[in-house]
């Protein structure tokens, strides 16, 4: 996990702000936390663990429901956006190594959870 903390010290993030319309820096502290599961998935999903991926982009995810205030909706719905467009990319990929004569059988779990998660990601939109 330590090349994982440096690629995120990096500056390598997947969300980055330009603007937010909150004056506090509550939107900034979540994309923090945002950023720093998707490093954590991005290794998971390197090294073939889509369960464990999945878990940090859901984690991610519901961080974004504490953005209540109406000032941090815009920035909400980028950081829900993104994500769900991850997991959906995750999901396609699943599917193919999953499907087919010689689709891999071992991923199956992944799939079904991916399918899951997206599936109460996509509610709560």
């Amino acid at each position: 996990m330590q090349k994982l903390d440096s690629m995120y010290n990096s500056k390598q993030n997947k969300i980055e702000l330009l603007t937010c319309n909150s004056s506090s820096q509550n939107c900034k502290e979540h994309l923090l936390i945002i950023n720093k599961c998707y490093v954590e998935a991005y290794g998971y999903q390197l090294e073939k663990d889509y369960i464990n991926s999945i878990e940090s982009l859901k984690c991610a995810f519901y961080r974004t429901c504490d953005l209540q205030e109406a000032s941090c909706i815009n920035c909400a719905h980028l950081f829900r956006s993104t994500i769900t467009k991850s997991l959906e990319n995750i999901n396609e990929e699943l599917l193919k190594l999953t499907s087919g004569l010689i689709g891999n059988k071992r991923y199956f779990s992944s799939y079904e959870k991916s399918c899951s998660v997206l599936n109460d990601i996509k509610n709560e939109l």
